[in-house]
Order: C-alpha cells, then sequence, then structure tokens
C-alpha cells in the first residue's frame, strides 16, 4: 500500500483525489479502475499492485462527491455524465490516449457508456458484479417489493434519514454485510435497510476491521448525499448516444453468490450471452464462490483472469495498431517500455536536433517526421517557451505521417543571440521562418503558433500568404498588425506594463535563478486570472516558493527549461514579444486567405485582458480570416497543448487531415 502514490488532479474546476502506481506507456498500458458503491479507489488496492508488478499503470479515482474528491457544487444536479466527463478530463490532464477500463458495481455501468461515447480511447473493457446494459436501463424493480434498497434509497429522504440513525462507518460496514450475501436485501414494509443487519454480524472475513476504518474515515468526509445521487437516483438518466455497440475486447467477471444475478430476468441474460449483440467480443466468467465483492473476496482470481483474457489481449494487440513502427523494433530487441519516462524518452529520441544557419545566425531546430513530399507543420512557440513545448504535437504529427519542425527563435533556447538584442524584432523572427523554409526546401508549410506565436504566424501569413497552407493558433486570436492596446482599464501592475519598462523585469528575475523564473511564470500563466502585482510588489512576487507546479509539467520539464534560459538569458525573449508591441509593419492587406483554427482554453487568463473574450466568442477575426475556426477547451489554461495534448492533438491533427 505504501507503494501507492496519490494526488489531487484538477478537472472540471474540481480537484478529484487519484491513487496511481506503476509505469507504462502514455496510452496502452494503463489501466483505470472505477469503484462501485459503498466503495472508493481503496477497493482496487489489491489490483493495483498486481497490475503494476506486471508492468501497467494503475490509476483509480475516487469520483466527484466521493473518498476525498471535491464534492460537486450541487450535488442533488449530479449524474452519470459528470463522472464520465471527469474521467475522459482526468485522462487529458495525465496524456493518456488509450486506456484499459475496469469497472465494478455501477462503475460497470461507467466504463460501458465511456467506451460507447469515447470509443478511440478505450483498449478494453472488465467489469464484475453488472454486465454491459443498454444505456437505456431496462426497469430492475419489475417484480420485486417495495421494501427492495434500490427502491427506498431512490426515494430523496429515505436512506438519509435510515442512515443519519448510525455513524458513516457502521453505515458502510452494514452494507458491506448486505451486498456479501447471496439474496438482494429487501426490508419489510416497517423495516429500514439497516435493520437488515444486525450490529453483532460479524464482517466477512475478507474484509478487516482496519478496511472499515478506512472507508469509515472517507465516508465522515464526504457523507452519503453525492453517493446516493449517482447511481441511486440517476438511474433514468438519459444519454446522447448514436450507436450501442462496444468494439473493444471485453470481459465480465460474476460471481456465482452475487446477490445482482438475482434481479429479474438477469441471470438469463449473462448466462445466454444476449450482450454480446452490444459488446461482440465480451466473454463472460464465473467465479463459484464470488460474491459482490469479489475483487476484495477473492483477489488472486478476479487478478489472473482479467491478465489471460484482456488486459495482456487488448494492451499488446492496441499496442500494434497504434504503434506499429515499434514493433520491429520490440521483436528483434525484446526492449519494453516499463514506465512512462522510457517511453517519453524513446518519443523524445524520434526528434532530432539540428543547428540551421539564416541571416547570419545559428538557429536550433528540432525535428521529426517524413520528408518525403508529406505535409509539413512549423511550429512557433510562445513565452517562457522552447521548442520543447510542442514535444507532444511534434511526436503526434509525425506518427501521422507528417513532417513536425519547431525552431527556437533567436536569442531563446539554442539557438545564437542576435547581435545586437536590444534591437530585436517581431520582423526578424519572421524573416528567419522564411529563411528556415527555403533551405529545407519547404515551398508552403502549415503554421501552428501558442501565445506571441500566434502574432507572428498570422504576421507570416499576411506578408507571405503563397507559403501557408493553414494556420492554427493556440491562446491567441487574430489580431490586427497595428494592435488594439489590451492594456486599457487593466492596473500599472499588469505583467506586460512591468516587463515593457526596460530594466523593471531584469532587476525582478535577477533575485532568481532562471529555472525559478521559467517556474514562476508556468505557475502564474497556469491559473484562470491576469497576472497582476501591487504597487510595492514585484510579478515574482505573486508566486510563493511553496506552490506546486502543475500536474502536468514535471521537475524533469522544468529542469530542461531552467538548463537553456541559464544559457539564453531573457534579454531577447523580453524584447520579443514585451518590448515590441507596437511594432510597425508594412502589410497592404489584412486578410488571411487560408484556413486556420483558434484553440482556447476557457481557463486561459489572456481570455481576461480587455474586450478579448467578446472579440473572440462573437467571430470579429473572421473579418480578417474569413475562413477561421473556432475551438473552446473547458478546463484548458494557457498551456493548453502541454496541459491537454491528447485534446489538442486530436484538433489539430482533425484539422491537417481536412485541409492538408
Amino acid at each position: 500500500m505504501d507503494q501507492i502514490e496519490h494526488k489531487y488532479v484538477e478537472v472540471n474546476g474540481l480537484k478529484l483525489h487519484v491513487a496511481e502506481i506503476g509505469g507504462g506507456e502514455e496510452g496502452p498500458k494503463a489501466v483505470l479502475f472505477c469503484h462501485g458503491f459503498p466503495e472508493i479507489w481503496y477497493s482496487w488496492r489489491h489490483q493495483m499492485i498486481a497490475v503494476a508488478k506486471a508492468g501497467y499503470r494503475a490509476i483509480a479515482p475516487d469520483y466527484r462527491g466521493y473518498g476525498l474528491s471535491d464534492p460537486p457544487k450541487e450535488p442533488e444536479k449530479a449524474c452519470y455524465t459528470d463522472f464520465i466527463g471527469d474521467l475522459y478530463s482526468l485522462l487529458d490532464v495525465f496524456g493518456i490516449s488509450k486506456v484499459c477500463l475496469v469497472g465494478k458495481d455501477f462503475g460497470a455501468r461507467i466504463v460501458y457508456l465511456f467506451a460507447l461515447m469515447y470509443p478511440e480511447r478505450v483498449a478494453g473493457v472488465v467489469t464484475l458484479g453488472i454486465p454491459f446494459l443498454p444505456p437505456k436501463l431496462p426497469s430492475m424493480l419489475d417484480g420485486l417489493p417495495e421494501g427492495f434498497y434500490i427502491a427506498r434509497w431512490q426515494e430523496p429522504g429515505k436512506a438519509e434519514a435510515d442512515f443519519g440513525r448510525l455513524h458513516p462507518k457502521a453505515v458502510v460496514r452494514n452494507i458491506y454485510v448486505l451486498f456479501s450475501r447471496p439474496e438482494i436485501p429487501i426490508a419489510e414494509e416497517n423495516q429500514e435497510i439497516m435493520d437488515l443487519v444486525d450490529s453483532s454480524t460479524p464482517l466477512p472475513s475478507w474484509f478487516t476491521e482496519e478496511d472499515l476504518e478506512n472507508y469509515g474515515a472517507l465516508y465522515e468526509k464526504s457523507g452519503f448525499q453525492t453517493a446516493l445521487k449517482v447511481p441511486y437516483r440517476t438511474m433514468d438518466e438519459e444519454f446522447n448516444i448514436s450507436e450501442v455497440k462496444v468494439d473493444a475486447p471485453a470481459l465480465l467477471i460474476m460471481g456465482e453468490k452475487d446477490y445482482f444475478i438475482k434481479f429479474p430476468n438477469m441471470e438469463g441474460y449473462i448466462r445466454s450471452d444476449q450482450a454480446k449483440m452490444f459488446v461482440p467480443k465480451l466473454e463472460t466468467v464465473f467465479i463459484p464462490e464470488g460474491s459482490h465483492f469479489v475483487q476484495e473476496q477473492l483477489p488472486d482470481q478476479m487478478i489472473k483472469l482479467a491478465k489471460e483474457k484482456i488486459w495482456y489481449k487488448s494492451m499488446s494487440s492496441t499496442f500494434s495498431s497504434h504503434c506499429p513502427s515499434l514493433l520491429p523494433m520490440m521483436k528483434s530487441t525484446k526492449e519494453t517500455f516499463s514506465t512512462k519516462e522510457d517511453l517519453q524518452k524513446w518519443s523524445m529520441d524520434q526528434i532530432e536536433h539540428k543547428y540551421v544557419e539564416v541571416n547570419g545566425l545559428k538557429l536550433h531546430v528540432a525535428e521529426a517526421g517524413g520528408r518525403n513530399g508529406t505535409g509539413v507543420v512549423l511550429f512557433c512557440h510562445g513565452f517562457p517557451e522552447i521548442w520543447y513545448s510542442w514535444r507532444h504535437q511534434m511526436v503526434a504529427v509525425a506518427k501521422s505521417g507528417y513532417r513536425a519542425i519547431a525552431p527556437d527563435y533567436r536569442g531563446y533556447g539554442l539557438s545564437d543571440p542576435p547581435k545586437e538584442p536590444e534591437k530585436a524584432s517581431y520582423a526578424d523572427f519572421i524573416s528567419d521562418l522564411y529563411c528556415l523554409l527555403d533551405v529545407f526546401g519547404i515551398s508552403k508549410v502549415f503554421l501552428v503558433g501558442k501565445s506571441f506565436g500566434a502574432r507572428i504566424v498570422y504576421l507570416f501569413a499576411m506578408m507571405y500568404p503563397d507559403r501557408v497552407a493553414g494556420i492554427v493558433t493556440l491562446g491567441i486570436p487574430f489580431l490586427p498588425p497595428k494592435l488594439p492596446s489590451m492594456l486599457e482599464g487593466i492596473p500599472e501592475g499588469v505583467y506586460i506594463a512591468r516587463w515593457k519598462e526596460l530594466g523593471k523585469a531584469e532587476a525582478d528575475f535577477g533575485r532568481f535563478s532562471p529555472k525559478e523564473v521559467v517556474r514562476n511564470i508556468y505557475v502564474l500563466f497556469s491559473r484562470a486570472d491576469i497576472p497582476i502585482a501591487e504597487e510595492n510588489q514585484e510579478i515574482m512576487d505573486l508566486v510563493d516558493s511553496s506552490t506546486p507546479l502543475p500536474s502536468w509539467f514535471t521537475e524533469e520539464d522544468l529542469e530542461y527549461y531552467g538548463a537553456l534560459y541559464e544559457k539564453s538569458g531573457f534579454q531577447t525573449s523580453l524584447k520579443v514579444p514585451y518590448r515590441s508591441i507596437d511594432e510597425g509593419f508594412e502589410i497592404s492587406e489584412v486578410e488571411v486567405d487560408a484556413p486556420a483554427l483558434l484553440i482556447m482554453g476557457e481557463k486561459d487568463f489572456y481570455i481576461k485582458f480587455s474586450n478579448l473574450e467578446g472579440y473572440i466568442r462573437s467571430d470579429q477575426a473572421k473579418k480578417f480570416v474569413p475562413r477561421l475556426e473556432t475551438v473552446f477547451i473547458p478546463e484548458g489554461s494557457h498551456f493548453v497543448q502541454e496541459q491537454l495534448p491528447y485534446q489538442v492533438n486530436k484538433l489539430i491533427l482533425n484539422f491537417l487531415k481536412t485541409h492538408f
């Protein structure tokens, strides 16, 4: 248990508690465990350790309102859709493109609904205790009396009054005793569900007092409000699902003594394989002595089955179909990727680095992907970024058959500084890109720009429209060459105003190592509010040294940035963009004919600049970019391409396929 790590991950405005152990590839080697009721992540403790020992990455969240996770703002409105949305966002935060889902009890319903909604994210499905059931549930109450536990708990106030007579630990104890029996819990007319268990009844032999203490303490914190709403009071929830079919390999593990099998018509439905109409690759296995808590009762049997029937098969087939280029290497060397870091290292190793001379300077250029007539994508970074900020997108683009190129601008990263950094300009950066394309013999390119890199790619497109196949920008929309003032109505302490002033940022940054400066800016720019200092405060003082890095930005990432800014310093990066905002350009026609996509994070602080949100949402930029499409990512911050790479990669690749 000490090996299992615990963290809090922000998704959809709430902090979810997530237990995690083990390493593995970002997608094909991840197993996501979804608990039932009255369980929490802890119910998967045996499986998580076994999965990690076998080389996989095991992840088990507490749903919103369960365990250590934040409750929803309005628990009475909680629904399955919320829980599914949280899981989707969680995978994005972790950078996991494809996962094997394991669900128990109502967690089984969640994983199947997820697989129907997002089939491209699912490598395989294992469910325990509940089979596949269509999104519109058949009535499970037919033929069961009023005292049936689900009927009682569906009624607002009924379970609350029943549970309220007991300590949360006693409630969990009683439910574990009840649900471990082979009979459906049904109370008499004048009896409550909790009365079905005598206080002297011992716990199941496989469930210890220590286990109960764990559950009791957490339900004392969370209460039962969300847990009663989902699953019991949302059974009639409707879902917008066009095709009720799951193509992923699937396994159902049923205990022969699970009371759920005695629901009306359920045993016949399971044993006759009727679910195969919806899940063609389904296999069902019965465990003779298994109860409703089979994964805690008989963990070794459950793990053995899952390994043999689903994890190894689904993972290997997914790996071969999604990473075919790795197969020859794996077959010849028998190399395995035992940790996430190994895979990241492999991906990074596919990126080549070179120096290209343009305009009398050597630019550092990172490159990945094909060169035989494939489409070319040129990535332009922001601040305080370098080429490395595009690492996830470069690998994805290259795997899809495109050539990915990401330079460090002059004075950034490993590129030479300009001879006179105080005279650096946007025009210089744009000219360097033009010459870079000429050196590589590239006539037309797809431009992707983030932060002030977005301004660079749009200026490039207006100056050299014949060289541009399409444009994607992140975090900043099209803005006319002569910038409107974004500082109107914003106090003197706004970071741009401070950094425009000669010597101001230099003095502020100079109190810290370059690594600490980058750290502070990543923390600041990941927030949803514009960084503004008080009159007697500096921008760097807005971040406390104890503030953790964003969950998606590692210490290793920070080391990389820190080392490069140690080399380059901040002289050029303060000049462009901050001290070149008023730069003029000779552009005769302010219009971009190329197809364009703007990706905005809903939580990007930039959207709060004066009038900017209205400008973006009203599509005013279409006056200048007629073929512009705008997409908002709900949880996206200013660093959305590093924070939620899977979502960004998908948007970029879809756009490339449409327009290249």
